[in-house]
């Protein structure tokens, strides 16, 4: 017998955003988040971070999420050449989905589901 088929996930579907959800928000995490994000995730750099658009692995919708490293850039440190180099950065996520979830706070977006992923540095 087959397995059963995963729910839909939300990947291209915009016509989601203000509708709403019978997903309630809750802000949890899962050991499977990481994998489940990062399956299909797209990458733009910017200038001091990136722009994170990938599916929750929660409420499977789209979720454009945008990091940057630092809130006040400071001046280089000696030996640091504006953060080039190898090695990986620690990035916590965050659902910021557009779809309405029941007893989201109105001062919150997605549906409360976070995560952190690894993010490799660009060399220069």
């Amino acid at each position: 017998m087959p397995e059963p088929a995963p729910p839909p996930r939300n990947a291209t579907d915009p016509s989601r955003a203000g509708r709403a959800s019978a997903l309630p928000y809750e802000e949890v995490t899962e050991p499977g988040y990481p994998s489940s994000y990062t399956a299909g995730l797209r990458i733009e750099t910017t200038g001091d971070g990136a722009v994170l658009t990938g599916t929750c692995p929660r409420c499977h919708c789209t979720t454009v999420y945008t990091w940057t490293r630092s809130v006040v850039r400071a001046a280089p440190r000696a030996g640091r050449a504006g953060g080039a180099g190898r090695g990986v950065v620690p990035v916590p996520v965050l659902c910021v989905c557009m779809t309405e979830h029941p007893g989201r706070p109105g001062d919150e977006e997605g549906c409360g589901a976070y995560w952190n992923i690894l993010l490799e540095r660009e060399r220069r």
